[in-house]
């Protein structure tokens, strides 16, 4: 049995031998139909607001920890030194010349201190002072890394909370990502601070001597 020409046949349809062949009907090729894409499951709205939280702690977290330690440790030390620096412009040259005083002006100057102000009055207060100055600015130090401590607090909670609602999140890139940005923001902080801040110019000291010496004026016109 012959089987049915198909249309690459089409040469042979048209053979006088093979007129008594059925026509073959037109190709028919339907029109493409439109396929609804699958929709996936959308998270519930608590999901993105735990991740957003996390996240937010995270970046907080971060940088709390890092100004503490930048600032505790580098910058209060260096406006410390920035400040007895300019106390020293008049200290060092006075202690420096102090050998080359005559005995009667150590002598006016021993009773003008002996009479005139009372050193252990005046060293008291500054231990007394130097403590209450430490005490304070630890207090300022706790309460500083009591926020980093907060901020721990609610990414362990997040966490805590996302594992039980099997929530997918991706840790490591989630922490890389975020410690990654704080090292580039340290980097940034720590050069400007040395670049500009540090080199920022303060009341200069001839400036002091005019405003102490107008004062010097005024006790005494």
């Amino acid at each position: 049995m012959r089987r049915p020409p198909s249309y690459s046949d089409s040469f042979l349809i048209r053979s006088p031998s093979l007129q008594n062949t059925p026509v073959l009907e037109p190709l028919y090729i339907p029109e493409p139909f439109f396929i609804e894409p699958l929709k996936l499951d959308e998270p519930p709205l608590y999901h993105t607001v735990i991740i957003f939280i996390l996240k937010g702690a995270l970046h907080i977290f971060f940088i709390s920890s890092f100004e503490t330690l930048f600032y505790f440790l580098y910058v209060s030390a260096s406006e410390n030194t920035g400040i007895k620096n300019t106390i020293d412009a008049y200290y060092k040259p006075l202690i420096q010349s102090c050998n080359l005083w005559s005995n009667f002006s150590k002598g006016l100057i021993l009773n003008i201190i002996k009479y005139e102000v009372n050193k252990t009055a005046i060293d008291t207060e500054g231990v007394r002072s130097a403590t209450s100055r430490s005490r304070y600015n630890t207090g300022l130090l706790h309460l500083s890394i009591g926020y980093s401590t907060i901020c721990l607090f609610i990414i362990g909670l997040s966490a805590f909370i996302i594992y039980l609602k099997k929530i997918q999140v991706k840790w490591q890139k989630l922490f890389l990502e975020h410690l990654a940005f704080v090292v580039v923001l340290a980097l940034y902080e720590y050069f400007f601070y040395i670049t500009i801040i540090y080199k920022y110019t303060t009341v200069s000291t001839a400036e002091l001597n005019q405003y102490i010496l107008d004062g010097l004026f005024q006790c005494v016109s």
